[in-house]
């Protein structure tokens, strides 16, 4: 194959092993909805939200952006106070289950909906029973945990834990078009290469750019058993 590889060969090089390419990608997808199913445990995701301002916007008839940036930064500063080993441990104590204060911590996530006051709470957890009884612990006891360290403001529960029906987690959908992909690009990856490292003569050019020498004559290579074929039918 020459030095200098055109778009069009590679093309064409590709269309060539077609039914390779086809043939890895969806053996890539299999594999690929294999392990989601049978090797990744679903993960389930409990959701509840808490609403937190600071007194002045809960009095006044007059909101202005000052009163609103307080509230929100207030709700930046509730994010630490709920995930302090102190919170924590209560939130462990309330909800009787057998994790530690560290697998709690990873597996909640608290954050502000849209730079707004309001403060989504997640827990991701392998049994969706756990994930609702976190939130929801985390929800009962944020009130009076946020009051007692900011000594102002107002917290309240804007959405209830709510108890997961599906899995969050595996997307098989979207581990199986990965898979797919995947298996295409690694396949397209091996025959270019064979196809680079190949030192075969293949055409006349690939014998006169090793050679660098002019290209007398060729070897025809003909097939005689049709020529045969053809001359007994025309008899």
């Amino acid at each position: 194959m020459s030095e200098r590889i055109s778009v069009v060969e590679i093309a064409k090089l590709f269309l060539f092993h077609w039914w390779r390419i086809a043939l890895a990608a969806v053996a890539g997808a299999v594999l690929a909805f294999g392990i989601s199913t049978q090797y990744i445990e679903p993960t389930y995701t409990s959701r509840g939200s808490l609403y937190v301002n600071n007194n002045t916007l809960q009095r006044s008839q007059n909101v202005n952006l000052t009163d609103i940036a307080t509230s929100q930064q207030l709700a930046l500063t509730c994010i630490p106070i709920l995930t302090s080993d102190t919170f924590l441990t209560s939130v462990k104590e309330a909800s009787g289950l057998p994790y530690s204060v560290g697998q709690i911590k990873g597996m909640l996530t608290l954050t502000p909906l849209n730079e707004t006051e309001i403060l989504e709470v997640r827990v991701k957890s392998h049994d969706k029973e756990h994930s609702y009884i976190l939130v929801d612990a985390v929800l009962e006891g944020a009130q009076k945990q946020i009051l007692s360290i900011v000594e102002a403001g107002n917290v309240k529960v804007v959405d209830k834990a709510t108890k997961p029906k599906a899995p969050s987690s595996p997307n098989h959908v979207q581990n199986v078009a990965v898979g797919f992909l995947a298996g295409a690009a690694l396949s397209m990856l091996l025959v270019f290469l064979l196809d680079v490292f190949d030192s075969r003569v293949k055409v006349e050019g690939d014998m006169m750019e090793v050679r660098e020498l002019p290209l007398l004559g060729v070897i025809p290579d003909i097939d005689y058993t049709r020529l045969e074929e053809k001359k007994n039918g025309k008899k």
